[in-house]
């Protein structure tokens, strides 16, 4: 598995999902006081909370409607969709919602990346299934998740990074770079899955290194 470049594009999808979901876990709390207090909303601790809330409620529906997706659209197509519907959600989380200062809008969005967060969780076990086998799946999908733990130090750090920056009360404009480095990054895992294809079978692979080595064993005969 870890031979094929489709390994790497799956990993690397799978980052930047999953350090998008985090980031916001880690932040989204402490970024939504900033913003809706500089919109001069008030209960913004409330309002915040809901959202939190709301977000690990869609974080479970997530994981259970992305696998139905997925089984009637194929997982390729799944994981497109969930990276770039990840993606616009992550800028529109700051550039939406934070200029409109609505309340019922920074809980649906948070609600949004709650729920493709969630999906990871379904697809990418799924498609390491898909290409690479049932027979090994737990060993590869082992690796494969790698890159969550990549993203569990990536995601908070990234919003560690400007979470310091921003005090309540200012411009949170602050926040401004952490949320399209994120959203940037699941639109082009979305374009890395695109042009992604299923690996030839093991079976292929494997003939086509005996017929490689085929000229070095009659050379070594000779």
């Amino acid at each position: 598995m870890m031979r094929t470049p489709q390994f790497y594009a799956i990993w690397l999808v799978f980052a930047s999902s999953a350090i998008a979901g985090l980031m916001v876990i880690y932040c989204i709390q402490l970024f939504g006081m900033d913003a809706l207090e500089y919109k001069g909303v008030e209960n913004a601790v409330v309002i915040t909370g809901t959202a939190m809330a709301w977000y690990a409620i869609f974080n479970g529906l997530g994981r259970i409607l992305w696998g139905m997706i997925s089984d009637k659209l194929g997982r390729k197509t799944a994981i497109i969709a969930m990276s770039a519907f990840q993606g616009v959600i992550m800028l529109m989380l700051y550039h939406g919602f934070i200029s409109s200062g609505l309340a019922i809008g920074f809980i649906v969005g948070a609600s949004f990346v709650g729920f493709n967060y969630g999906g990871i969780f379904a697809l990418f076990p799924a498609i390491t299934a898909d290409f690479f086998g049932n027979k090994e799946v737990g060993r590869n999908y082992g690796w494969v998740f790698t890159a969550y733990g990549i993203a569990g130090i990536t995601g908070p750090l990234l919003a560690g990074l400007f979470k310091d920056a921003a005090a309540t009360g200012a411009s949170p404009r602050v926040w401004m770079t952490p949320f399209l480095i994120a959203g940037i990054a699941c639109l082009l895992g979305a374009v890395i899955m695109i042009f992604t294809k299923p690996p030839k079978s093991m079976a292929a692979i494997r003939l086509e290194d005996e017929k490689k080595l085929m000229p070095k064993l009659a050379l070594d005969r000779a």
